[in-house]
């Protein structure tokens, strides 16, 4: 994650388990010049992790076989550091968002929501990211 531009360029992992979801999320993310990875399930975005770095996550919270809270769960265990994350749902956040096992940053953004708002959600958890140094 060191040296990363803000803004497009970043490197996305998206995480959901509807096909229809992912190329949603993957057109409209590749069109503002994020580089779009996909992937259908938490074990997925594991094995993804290990092989490849990613800036920021967008993962679903209702997913099987792990929800995206799970999934952040495994991530914090297995990797020695874990990407900002941006969590969607159609529930509205809960407070306080369950332990997620690590130091992650975390944003969450409630469906229906407009491309604007998930563009600004990605660049503020990528902007409040610890320094690196």
């Amino acid at each position: 994650m060191n040296g990363r531009p803000d803004g497009p360029g970043l490197r996305l992992l998206v995480v959901d388990d509807e096909e229809q979801i992912l190329e949603l999320l993957d057109l409209t993310l590749s069109l503002h010049g994020y580089d779009v990875q996909t992937v259908p399930s938490g074990p997925d975005a594991l094995a993804h992790l290990h092989v490849q770095d990613v800036d920021v996550i967008v993962i679903d919270v209702l997913m099987a076989p792990w929800d995206g809270f799970q999934t952040v769960r495994h991530l914090c265990a297995a990797l020695p550091l874990v990407p900002p994350v941006v969590f969607l749902s159609g529930l509205n956040r809960p407070d306080p968002l369950p332990d997620l096992g690590g130091d992650v940053r975390v944003e969450y953004l409630v469906k229906p929501f407009r491309p604007s708002e998930l563009i600004a959600v990605i660049e503020h958890v990528w902007a409040s990211r610890p320094p690196t140094d």
